[in-house]
């Protein structure tokens, strides 16, 4: 199917839609790059069915065939994307995110908030979960590779 985008008008300003193909990719990166975040935070590939954006309220959503489990070496973190990812975006950051948990042991965390101090490819993310639990990690361990 070929990628194309769709304004709906609403109350809360225009959303795009996108669907499927390497495009939805391609504008996933250039969102996250326009709210200073790391590229790589959200590493769906060219599998995603939909992604959204309401850039009046900074609401996103990606929806992929199935959940996805990545690896970030350089955090050394285990991050689980379910079939559907929510999340209100915003400069340097990401707050009531749905469908992303982080895999520590045998236990599944989900996250609710990101944010970056400094430089999204030279700072810090910090990382906090719907229990409480924060954790800073480097902002370059999320950066898409070259």
């Amino acid at each position: 199917m070929a990628s194309h985008a769709v304004a709906l008008a609403t109350g809360g300003g225009a959303i795009e839609v996108y669907k499927e193909g390497a495009d939805c990719r391609r504008r996933l990166v250039k969102i996250l790059k326009e709210n200073s975040l790391p590229t790589g935070l959200l590493p769906f590939d060219d599998g995603i069915m939909e992604l959204g954006y309401n850039k009046d309220d900074g609401f996103i959503w990606m929806k992929q065939k199935e959940k996805k489990q990545h690896y970030f070496p350089k955090a050394k973190l285990t991050v689980v994307y379910e079939a559907e990812v929510a999340a209100y975006l915003q400069p340097s950051g990401m707050k009531k995110i749905k469908g992303v948990a982080a895999k520590e042991l045998f236990l599944k965390i989900n996250a609710e908030e990101f944010s970056v101090d400094g430089d999204p490819i030279d700072g810090s993310i910090h990382v906090k979960t719907t229990i409480g639990i924060s954790r800073v990690l480097p902002a370059s361990a999320f950066q898409l590779e070259a």
